[in-house]
């Protein structure tokens, strides 16, 4: 609980599986559930933070070995610890933020909120009857790809979309769907079964993989 990581996939995600690994394969482990949290996120998860048998929170060597990020869904009650350690990593460059940290000619990167389709259907539709009309449009107008994995997009009311393995080209656009369906080119799918953005007034905001406010569109 409270951590992301990259797919394993990626050189980040190789290296904090090896990490977790060489840590607890074989090794008896405990969990720990917050009751500030609940047992399962919203995406059906467990939430659990992981106890090695002397004590130690695992989750903590993670996040504090630049192994993993720092994932807020909901609160928890470790969120402020685990930030802190968030913090140490970045400053000592530990881990993925050593790749992070590496130097971006200015202007690479510039990931916009270009659109937010609030009223599906129109004035005389009901918003549950097109799921799929209300959408909101992410365009990379900078110069680089770049991977979305672990962005979010974020309504006033807390309702999150978690970006997964996703590349976006420079020039290229995204289009997140409030309702069900499988993703495919450029469309993705929060697969929800009731609206998100309110018609009236709204504002999504978009974060990157650190959390980072990138950009939010009101209306």
């Amino acid at each position: 609980m409270g951590l992301t990581t990259s797919s394993i996939s990626q050189n980040g995600g190789w290296k904090a599986y090896e990490f977790t690994k060489s840590i607890i394969e074989g090794k008896y482990v405990y969990i720990e559930f917050d009751e500030t949290a609940g047992f399962t996120g919203y995406y059906g998860r467990l939430l659990a933070y992981v106890y090695l048998e002397n004590g130690t929170d695992f989750t903590a060597m993670l996040v504090e070995g630049g192994y993993a990020r720092v994932y807020v869904e909901g609160e928890f009650k470790k969120e402020s610890y685990y930030l802190q350690l968030e913090e140490e990593a970045k400053r000592e460059r530990r881990g993925l933020w050593s790749i992070l940290a590496t130097a971006t000619p200015s202007g690479a990167i510039s990931i916009e909120i270009v659109e937010v389709h609030y009223d599906a259907g129109g004035p005389d539709v009901d918003d549950r009857d097109m799921l799929n009309d209300e959408y909101i449009v992410i365009v990379n107008s900078g110069s680089i790809s770049i991977n979305l994995e672990g962005w979010r997009l974020r309504d006033e009311a807390g309702f999150t979309y978690t970006f997964s393995n996703v590349a976006l080209d420079a020039g290229g656009t995204v289009t997140v769907h409030t309702g069900i369906g499988g993703d495919y080119d450029g469309h993705l799918h929060w697969n929800r079964k009731s609206p998100v953005w309110n018609n009236d007034h709204d504002t999504a905001y978009l974060y990157n993989a650190e959390g980072e406010l990138v950009d939010k569109y009101s209306w």
